[in-house]
Parts: C-alpha cells; structure tokens; sequence
C-alpha cells in the first residue's frame, strides 16, 4: 500500500529574499576535541526540496516482542520485514545465546528454538538493551522458570518492571527480585495457570509480555486496562497464526485461552508508523512531495498515547502532536522540562491546544 504525502498542493508563492553571501561552515578538526572513538555523524546542507519514493522499514517495536514470542513456538518460525538494526540483532543474538538457531539476511529472520537449552541470557546484553526483557514471559511460560536481567538503561522509577512481576505472579508465577535480575519460576514445577489481571497503566511491554506468558499457560486468562497500539495487534497476529487463541485484541480487554503448544509460522511485520511518520513531517517541513510504501493501513499522522523517552525527541513527538489529527496524549513531559520552560504556555499563546496535567499518588490510585 502506497501513500503520497503532499502537505502543501497549492503553496502560495513565496517572495524572493535578498541575497546575502553564504557564510562558510569550518568543522573543527582539532585532535584534542574530538573522542577517541567517534560515532557517525551526519552532515545536512539545508534548503533542498524533497521528492521521490521511500520504503518503510518493518517496525522494530513489532519486531522486538515477535522475535521474543518465537521462544514460545515450538519448531521454526519465519518472520520477514525485519528491520535491520543494531536493537534487532541484539535481539536475535540474545535468542542464539540461549540456543536457538538463528539465520538473519535481506531482511528476513529464521528462528528455530527447538534447540533452546538455557532460560538466563546473556547477562552482557541484557545490560545494554532494554527490548531483551520480553524474553521473561515465553521462557518461564514453555520451559518453566526464566532468570532474567533488569532492562538494560533502566531507571526502576521512570521505567518500572513492577507492572510485568505482578502480571506474571497473577498467572501463578514465583517472582523474586535479586543481584539485579528477575527470577520467576512457576509453581510446583507445572504450567501457568489462566488467571486475571488489571495493569495500573496500558503499558505496551507489559501488556505483550503478559499475552505471550498466557498463551501457553493452562486455562483462561483475562487481562484489562491493556495497551491497544498497532504492534499489539501484530503480535497478536503472529501469536494467533502460530496457534494461540484469544479475543479483544484492540481493545482494553484482552482474553486469552492457553495452549500446550505453539508452533512456529511464517509472518511478515507491519511496516513501521513511526518511520513513516518521521518521513511525512520531513515532507511537510520542507514543503516537498513524497510517495511511502508499504504503509500501515489509515497511516496518517493521528493523536495517540506515547512516551517522550529523552529531551529532543520528546519535542519532537510534540510537534507531530499539534500537526496530527485527534489528542495526542505524551507522557515523560519531564524529558521535555529539562530543556524548555513553560513550553505549553507559550504553545498556548501561538494558539495551540495543549494542557499540562499534573499527577500525584493520590491520582494515579483513583
């Protein structure tokens, strides 16, 4: 599915300005200045109008939790539009650290994980990459107990994994925190067992982690208050396909009938909204023409619930939030106040529609 982007069809012309000599650019090459081991960087000469075709990559936050969700298949599972980035080759690096077979080229993933024969990555990445902590749900549910490392970068107050212990000790689960990792086994040495559980926010990790740890246990498991994004619904899709059953997807109740077994199926990932999000605002900013493909269906840029997760990109997600459709509700705002004061007042004052909500305990109890 194609998509063109064309925010400006009837621009108005745009006077000349007068000519002024173009200032030249020195990028220092001082040696004292520069790190002993530099990353990238990029180099924009501004001003160019853009044009031409882009193709989306799959979305690496469908990727992450649908590469997790093949440890609870049994046999090979196939997944295409992979985007290939260093948080998806971690990913599968952490599968093949703990047995599983693993092919990645052009864009597709094989995994086979009849051959899985540890429940504790690999402590090293687990460290460094936060998308690693999906692996807990699909190993304590298919092979009993999972040790798994605290998400790597995670500050246990802005970004607790509490939500996740309490969703699995619903499910039966013996939960422990310890020397940094999370323990959890089940009870008895048996399944998990189908149980229910509201998550106190519609944390998106969570609300995957808990859908795959059901999948495989015994009996029926409602989970409400889940999160409801597109990616849900795609593992949720690759979930099914394997042989899950459940019912809600997209909703804020999810119902899950376990299964004794999964077994791997061939799938491809959505493409990624954000990327193609990214695009349509570059489009719009330099007042050019572009076409997208493939694209999520209804891809528009629309109001929805996110997280702002540092300073720049959280001001980011609030400029496609007053150039979207609908509420976009961002949350984190406190990235943002690092570095902007009284951001929404002057919002306001340019005739945007923003409002500030504070919380306290009190609130988020009610």
């Amino acid at each position: 599915m194609a998509s063109n982007f064309n925010p400006y069809p009837n621009p108005s012309p745009i006077p000349p300005t007068p000519h002024h000599p173009k200032p030249q650019t020195h990028f220092s090459q001082s040696p004292q200045t520069l790190p002993t081991d530099p990353d990238p960087k990029l180099v924009i000469t501004g001003g160019a109008k853009l044009s031409g075709h882009v193709s989306i990559s799959g979305s690496k936050n469908s990727a992450l939790p649908i590469l997790a969700a093949t440890l609870c298949c049994s046999g090979t599972s196939k997944l295409k539009n992979v985007h290939n980035l260093s948080d998806t080759r971690t990913m599968t690096s952490v599968l093949g650290y703990l047995g599983a077979e693993i092919e990645f080229s052009d864009n597709e993933v094989v995994v086979k994980t009849d051959g899985v024969g540890s429940v504790e990555p690999d402590p090293t990445r687990m460290g460094k990459f936060r998308g690693g902590f999906f692996v807990i749900g699909p190993l304590l549910a298919r092979f009993g107990e999972a040790v798994v490392g605290l998400p790597g970068g995670c500050d246990i107050g802005a970004r607790p994994v509490d939500i996740y212990i309490s969703g699995l000790r619903a499910l039966g689960a013996v939960v422990e925190v310890r020397d940094n990792k999370v323990v959890a086994q089940t009870a008895n040495g048996k399944r998990l067992a189908g149980g229910r559980f509201r998550l106190d926010y519609p944390s998106v990790g969570a609300t995957e982690t808990l859908m795959m740890a059901a999948c495989l246990a015994e009996g029926k498991t409602l989970l409400s208050n889940v999160a409801r994004e597109p990616e849900i619904i795609d593992l949720a899709r690759f979930l099914t396909k394997s042989g899950a059953h459940m019912e809600g997807v997209g909703t804020d109740k999810i119902v899950i009938y376990g299964k004794s077994r999964l077994l791997g199926a061939e799938y491809g990932i959505m493409p990624d909204r954000i990327e193609t999000g990214s695009f349509m605002l570059a489009a719009a900013i330099t007042r050019s023409r572009i076409s997208l493909s493939p694209v999520f269906p209804g891809c528009k840029l629309c109001g929805t619930r996110v997280l702002a997760s540092d300073l720049r990109g959280g001001m980011s997600i609030v400029l496609a939030g007053l150039a979207a459709e609908g509420v976009t509700e961002v949350n984190g705002v406190s990235h943002i106040d690092r570095g902007y004061e009284n951001l929404e007042n002057k919002l306001r004052l340019l005739g945007a529609d923003v409002k500030r909500f504070e919380f306290s305990k009190s609130n988020l109890q009610q």
